[in-house]
């Protein structure tokens, strides 16, 4: 690589980075606005609780730890859902071009295969059959790899859901 194309490859570089960079900035910010959200409920939530111990009206402090307990519950599956969100797409812009790269190391070894297997003597066609053969391979154990993950989350939090609704269900009884 001579110098030009590696100052060329370090401005691509450079540039994926700040790119990067700024798609981890508005997932900061996303989250830090849904955070700032959150206090602000609680806030309010916690302020009218004091109002009511301060009045020493029990019955409707009683009242609002219970709407807040149910309102808590709703704003923590939305959130929930928010940051899985925000967190999935950052890790599927990092997995593209993670796979982006991967093809182009292998596309450069399988060019610097085919053209070394001129200069090589006798079996190198084989040589370069396989380490063709095992980079595509490992290309496909990567998306294969990537595959799985994305279902074992989705499961995971299909088991959240479902045992966040359990307990719901079982207090409903009793009453």
């Amino acid at each position: 690589m001579d110098k030009n194309d590696f100052q060329v490859w370090q401005q691509e570089k450079a540039k994926e980075l700040f790119t990067y960079s700024h798609k981890l900035l508005d997932a900061a910010k996303e989250l830090s606005e849904s955070h700032l959200a959150e206090i602000q409920w609680s806030i309010k939530n916690a302020t009218e609780s004091a109002k009511s111990a301060a009045k020493n009206d029990l019955a409707k402090l009683r009242d609002l730890q219970e709407a807040a307990a149910k309102e808590a519950t709703k704003r923590a599956a939305v959130y929930q859902k928010k940051v899985k969100s925000v967190l999935k797409q950052l890790g599927e812009d990092a997995a593209d071009e993670t796979e982006k790269h991967l093809e182009k190391v292998r596309s450069s070894l399988v060019g610097w295969l085919e053209d070394a297997e001129s200069k090589m003597p006798g079996h190198a066609d084989k040589l370069s059959k396989v380490v063709h053969e095992m980079s595509t391979a490992g290309q496909k154990m990567f998306k294969e790899g990537r595959r799985i993950v994305n279902q074992v989350a989705d499961a995971a939090e299909r088991n959240v859901e479902e045992h966040l609704k359990k307990p719901a269900a079982s207090k409903k009884k009793p009453k």
